[in-house]
């Protein structure tokens, strides 16, 4: 989803990447409709009055974007799923898409791919800026006094309408009012006029917070998904309850919230009680100290692929898809991000990069090829020497000789469980702790087998990546087959395309589209038949009540043929339901 912060990096990337002063040799716009070759004349010419003028800059609104050119201004609107690409290699997206508006500039290319655009006179284009950027959330002229002010006027209106409204909170988005809320222990549907005016100040304060956190992950390249407390999640990311899933508000937009920790009576919400997300509220302000250690550097960050944009792991040295090496950083780079910690990213639980102090590596034969177990404790803080992987079951330990027995003894005692229910993904496991001075806390063991490879597999109803193996999970991967070409688990996908397949879901190749293969198959041939005798699709309750969550399955058709067909999905753990 595109929202205020992923513009504001956008336009980064223009001021940097694209030099002012260039004239437009051409401009093209409209994508070819279905069945067509090429890109229409009528809509081409549109944007040809643009030859010849001088782009001049840049700026952006929330979610708008404005291109100056002379005394014109083109505003572009990257709606949900839009992009942006500067001299592209080719002239389509990752997705095989035309570009909605192709700008041609003296030097560079732009290529805009799912966007609206409209023309405008610059100079109300500026002024209209200039009159709101001190309540844009991505601005730096921001100003909480004035959004707490501009919230206050909607007394009688949803905490939910109200951050979408882009009159109020420009560049908010449905990810940011859901986090922000949750952050802030308020119940979407609370009004404005319940609330205090210390609970207004913690609100705004808090949706800023999480724009700068979603500024520098988009920045990055580091996954934003691993901050999400109960955005397309499952269970709350704080008491692991239940989220609650409903469309609510004016527009009907999805929302999330966590009926345990968000409470609809705002008296009951003590401000200075709420648990902290992480330390960025500190240091976002200036108020808090921020020391070198707890900064990540570049080289301990997770780094995107030049050239597929594949997240790949800290320690991966070349993309996990396409092979490409990764980008040399330089230790001026490194130097540069520590000392300047007010644009770093901040080292929060879900991306610790400290090195363990004993670390026991064994490898263990299961019925899929060997498995390697890494037994790893965090409570001494000895040195590290270098582990070289031993086969046949020996192992080799760096560390106190009486914490290596412990975890040696550990290691034994659940060595026959470890072997009922070994796994290909990374698992969690919390060891017991001893009363002996050189006492361990829960030990953190990694278990990977050898020709499997290292990807993330990620959950498509929660957005997060399958983490802890759970039974339920297990039954949600045993119907996931691999690609032929790659052998990778598939990812499950939904036609979205018009037509009679519509919502039915897939499975396909987890790869780029630019590495992809053609592997297909339908996965809901278990799903039962309407009465039209077509496959029916699943969906979720979202009303708020009792079956709230739960899913069921439905005619595939839009309610003017939609039968009357409608079951109960009775093995909820092993369905999804993709929004």
């Amino acid at each position: 989803m595109v929202e205020g912060p992923c513009l504001a990096v956008f336009a980064q990337r223009l001021r940097a990447r694209v030099l002012r002063g260039q004239a437009v040799r051409g401009a093209r716009g409209g994508a070819a409709p279905a069945g067509a070759t090429a890109v229409s004349e009528e809509r081409t010419s549109v944007h040809n009055f643009l030859t010849g003028h001088v782009y001049r800059g840049v700026e952006t609104l929330g979610k708008e974007l404005f291109m100056y050119f002379d005394q014109k201004a083109l505003r572009i609107h990257f709606g949900m799923n839009g992009s942006m690409r500067i001299n592209p290699d080719g002239s389509r997206d990752r997705n095989g898409a035309l570009p909605v508006l192709e700008i041609q500039l003296t030097e560079d290319t732009i290529c805009f791919f799912g966007v609206t655009t409209e023309y405008r006179n610059a100079a109300e284009s500026e002024q209209k800026v200039r009159m709101m950027e001190s309540l844009d959330v991505c601005s730096p002229k921001f100003s909480l006094l004035r959004a707490e002010s501009e919230i206050k006027q909607q007394k009688t209106r949803m905490l939910c309408d109200v951050l979408l409204d882009q009159t109020v909170l420009p560049g908010v988005g449905n990810i940011i009012k859901n986090e922000a809320l949750f952050d802030s222990g308020l119940h979407p549907a609370v009004k404005v006029c319940q609330l205090t005016d210390e609970q207004i100040h913690h609100l705004v304060k808090m949706t800023h917070d999480f724009t700068l956190l979603f500024y520098k992950c988009r920045k990055t390249g580091s996954p934003l998904y691993k901050h999400y407390k109960v955005y397309r999640c499952r269970s709350c990311g704080q008491c692991n309850g239940k989220i609650t899933v409903c469309r609510l508000g004016q527009n009907n937009r999805m929302t999330y919230f966590c009926s345990q920790c968000q409470k609809a009576d705002p008296q009951l919400v003590n401000v200075s009680k709420l648990p902290a997300r992480n330390s960025l509220i500190g240091w976002a302000y200036g108020r808090g100290s921020c020391s070198n250690e707890h900064v990540a550097q570049k080289c301990e960050e997770e780094w995107t692929c030049m050239c597929c944009t594949l997240i790949n792991k800290p320690s991966a040295e070349v993309c996990d898809a396409c092979l490409t090496s990764r980008p040399e950083v330089t230790e001026t780079q490194n130097a540069g991000d520590s000392a300047a910690f007010n644009i770093n990213l901040m080292k929060y639980p879900c991306n610790e990069f400290g090195k363990p102090s004993t670390e026991i590596k064994i490898n263990r034969r299961a019925a899929f090829g060997t498995t390697t177990l890494v037994l790893t404790d965090f409570g001494n803080k000895v040195v590290l020497k270098n582990d070289n992987q031993i086969s046949d079951g020996c192992s080799e330990c760096a560390g106190p000789k009486s914490n290596c027995d412990q975890i040696h003894n550990n290691v034994y005692q659940s060595g026959r469980s470890m072997d009922k229910h070994s796994s290909t993904n990374v698992t969690d496991v919390a060891s017991p702790s001893y009363q002996e001075p050189f006492s361990l806390k829960p030990i953190k063991k990694k278990q990977k087998t050898h020709h499997v490879p290292s990807v993330h597999q990620y959950d498509v109803a929660s957005g997060k990546p399958q983490v802890n193996t759970t039974d339920d999970n297990r039954m949600i991967r045993m119907g996931h087959p691999h690609c032929s070409k790659h052998n990778r688990l598939c990812s499950l996908r939904v036609v979205r395309k018009d037509g009679e397949n519509k919502g039915r879901q897939f499975y396909t190749c987890p790869l780029p589209m630019e590495t992809r293969c053609d592997y297909f198959q339908w996965a809901d041939l278990h799903f039962p038949l309407c009465n039209h005798g077509k496959r029916c699709v699943i969906k979720a309750v979202l009303k708020i009540g009792p079956n709230n969550g739960k899913n069921f399955f439905v005619c595939p058709f839009g309610k003017e043929k939609q039968c009357s067909f409608f079951q109960w999905a009775k093995n909820e753990s092993a369905m999804q339901v993709i929004p």
